[in-house]
């Protein structure tokens, strides 16, 4: 018996890097999987390799900035698999980089309405459901930037602040409920978002900014996707003993990986 028999999970984000990651791995603990993301042919090939190993995988396109779409998903997911169980809240965008006054409003609004609105509008589609049938695990996955100061990130940063805000005030409503929810920072992970930090251009990103991200790559420090990947599955398992509302940050807990592993025989 995997740790989510009998569980349904959905994962936005789902097409590749960590989603798809996280994804294979809920699939193999039980899990059934809902996977959504921007690109309707990547989270079908996610769901054909869980249902080539046993699991059970719908997939379907999603923007979660668009809020009655987020609605409708969450009732076709629960028609399909049943009530959801864990939510894995992974999609998001890096650009627009770049000094502040000179981003492009649009794109920025259209990171705000992914990154943080998405978010939210995720979990007002799961936590009815969660709160009624008394459990639920939620992960937003957020990032080191929510914390640090660093030029070209102040979109993106921001976005990434409120999602933890978000986190910290929705285990507060929760508290009186067995409903948990938590923000991971991943570290640096293998991502097309990373890979778009090494090709960042001197107006997105300054060059010794850029070349950290090269540096980090040469020197093998740039972590799987499994790894914030199994830091989610345990999150969301009974083994977790990490308050609600907790913000992880993995690059800089290294003990907490390496509990992690060794519970889940890694």
């Amino acid at each position: 018996m995997g740790l989510f028999e009998g569980q349904v999970a959905w994962v936005t984000g789902a097409g590749r890097g960590i989603g798809r990651a996280v994804a294979l791995m809920l699939a193999e603990q039980g899990a059934a999987v809902a996977l959504v993301s921007r690109t309707q042919g990547e989270v079908e090939q996610v769901a054909q390799a869980i249902r080539s190993r046993g699991g059970t995988a719908i997939a379907s396109l999603l923007d979660v900035s668009n809020r009655d779409m987020v609605q409708w998903t969450a009732q076709q997911i629960e028609a399909a698999l049943g009530s959801i169980d864990i939510l894995i809240n992974n999609a998001g965008m890096l650009e627009p980089l770049g000094k502040l006054w000179e981003t492009d409003p649009e794109e920025a609004g259209r990171l705000i309405d992914i990154n943080l609105s998405g978010a939210y509008y995720c979990l007002r589609a799961v936590l009815p459901g969660m709160v009624q049938h008394g459990h639920g695990t939620i992960v937003n996955v957020s990032s080191s930037a929510a914390v640090r100061v660093a030029p070209g990130w102040s979109i993106y940063a921001a976005s990434k602040a409120g999602l933890d805000q978000l986190t910290r005030c929705a285990a507060v409503d929760l508290q009186d409920t067995t409903v948990r929810v938590y923000s991971l920072y991943p570290g640096l992970v293998e991502t097309r978002m990373v890979e778009t930090l090494r090709a960042a251009t001197p107006d997105q990103l300054p060059l010794a900014r850029r070349q950290f991200f090269i540096d980090q790559k040469e020197a093998g420090k740039v972590l799987p996707p499994e790894v914030p990947a199994r830091a989610m599955v345990w999150l969301c398992s009974t083994h977790c003993d990490l308050e609600s509302g907790a913000v992880i940050d993995l690059r800089h807990q290294p003990e907490l990986r390496e509990k992690i592993d060794r519970v889940l025989g890694v």
